[in-house]
């Protein structure tokens, strides 16, 4: 018989370890291997700030009992961060930068200064000032002025195309001397237009050259007809209105404020109403040169010969196109009388 102290002892050895497993039991993990409980709701902000990575969970998995207790009803996952698969994340394609887009070269002229005076007289310039001048029609036909006419400013008696008044033999000597000068004149504005980084259109180019006929100064002293067309772009202006505003505007003379155009009257209204004119009917001349031109070039093209047929084939056709030309028999008595004269006797 054990004495009352060794069952004391015995009692207080029991008490003891059913404390600590009951403490043990207490301790064991109740979630899924260390990771997020699943009884949670859907996570706020700061939990998905604090919630493991993909990569962490998969290590704690790796850790975990192997058989863990499982919590009843688990919630359903609302969040990636609640997800026990590593998410699979898709390689990001690289996306080359996309390349500067080209810089537009500026637009070349479409003509020359050697296509705007090939032809000599029936050259593009000699039939769009001449017909500005009045001595050429739209066609580039000559008018009566330009076998001779006096001056309307001055008097001198003008010959040809461009109303020369310097001394000619003829009106067609009168053109080549014009056109030589006309042509140094039209090297002089294009330089000026380059340095201005002006790209002249052909309606600009031709214009300065008439203006530079009809006033040389107005057209190549500075500011001129360039200068002012710089400005009249600048001034959000475009085309013919341009094109008018600056030949308008080189009659002024800056230096003695005031216009220098005599036979014009010397006002705006006057240089205005005869510069329209003159660019309207360049524009008249132009569009009709311009028509003359694809006409002649089609003209020009080659035509597309059908070849003949072979000789036997030529008869073959004449034969059967022939049959078809017959009239029909229209009744059996024809039909009979054609079958009876067609058998041999």
């Amino acid at each position: 018989m054990k004495s009352p102290a060794l069952i004391a002892l015995s009692l207080v050895a029991f008490f003891s370890g059913a404390s600590a497993a009951r403490a043990d039991a207490l301790a064991a993990p109740t979630d899924n291997g260390g990771a997020i409980d699943l009884s949670l709701g859907t996570s706020t902000p700061a939990t998905l700030a604090n919630a493991t990575s993909p990569a962490e969970q998969q290590v704690e998995k790796q850790v975990a009992p192997t058989e863990p207790t499982t919590p009843s009803n688990p919630t359903p996952s609302r969040s990636p961060a609640l997800s026990f698969d590593p998410p699979v994340v898709a390689k990001a394609a690289t996306v080359p930068a996309p390349s500067p887009p080209p810089v537009a070269a500026p637009v070349a002229s479409t003509s020359t200064q050697a296509d705007l005076f090939t032809g000599g007289s029936d050259s593009l310039v000699a039939r769009t000032v001449g017909h500005a001048e009045g001595t050429r029609t739209p066609n580039g036909s000559k008018t009566r002025a330009y076998y001779g006419h006096s001056d309307p400013g001055n008097g001198v008696w003008n010959m040809g195309s461009f109303s020369y008044q310097h001394g000619a033999d003829s009106p067609e000597a009168a053109d080549e001397k014009q056109l030589r000068r006309l042509e140094r004149q039209a090297e002089v504005i294009r330089q000026k237009a380059d340095a201005h980084r002006l790209n002249l259109s052909l309606e600009e180019e031709l214009n300065a050259i008439d203006l530079a006929n009809q006033a040389p100064l107005a057209a190549l002293d500075t500011p001129g007809y360039i200068e002012w067309l710089k400005k009249a772009r600048d001034r959000g202006l475009t085309g013919s209105e341009a094109v008018l505003w600056a030949r308008t505007q080189s009659y002024w003379n800056p230096r003695r404020n005031r216009w220098e155009a005599p036979g014009l009257g010397n006002t705006e209204d006057n240089i205005s109403h005869d510069q329209n004119r003159r660019l309207t009917a360049i524009a008249r001349a132009l569009d009709v040169y311009q028509q003359q031109t694809v006409a002649r070039r089609k003209e020009e093209e080659p035509q597309i010969k059908v070849a003949n047929k072979p000789p036997q084939e030529a008869i073959a056709d004449q034969i059967i196109f022939q049959n078809l030309a017959k009239p029909q028999p229209s009744t059996n008595d024809e039909l009979a009388a054609t079958t009876v004269a067609a058998e041999p006797q």
